[in-house]
């Protein structure tokens, strides 16, 4: 492959070697060297690694999906609580969902936290 950069977009276009695809080289591309391209794809694939910043925010976010979800599922058992109409299994679910919620909102104790996380399994869901 033939590599070309258009530098004020940054831009990378790659043709085939053969020059099958030379006319479509648009004027104003400059050829990359081998290692100038490989610069570039390191700088790439850098780019893609979260940050530490990144991956605390991203863990929170699922943290803050996962307990509205949860919040989700217990109001209306709840509700059969405190209307006195809750059912056997209803109390149940309900201390189950309770249960994950809890362990959901514990997740930043567990060691090795944001890099490192054990998501608690939903109540319901198979081991």
């Amino acid at each position: 492959m033939k590599y070309y950069i258009e530098r004020t977009s940054g831009t990378v276009f790659a043709y085939e070697s053969d020059g099958s695809q030379d006319e479509f080289i648009k004027e104003g591309l400059e050829r990359l060297t081998d290692s100038e391209f490989a610069k570039i794809r390191q700088a790439q694939e850098a780019a893609l690694i979260p940050t530490p910043e990144q991956v605390l925010l991203d863990v929170n976010a699922q943290r803050d999906r996962l307990l509205a979800f949860a919040g989700l599922r217990i109001a209306p058992l709840q509700d059969a609580v405190d209307l006195d109409e809750v059912t056997a299994a209803e109390l149940a679910s309900l201390k189950a969902w309770k249960q994950y919620r809890v362990a959901v909102n514990r997740v930043p104790e567990q060691q090795g936290y944001p890099g490192s996380v054990d998501w608690p399994r939903q109540p319901g869901e198979a081991q």
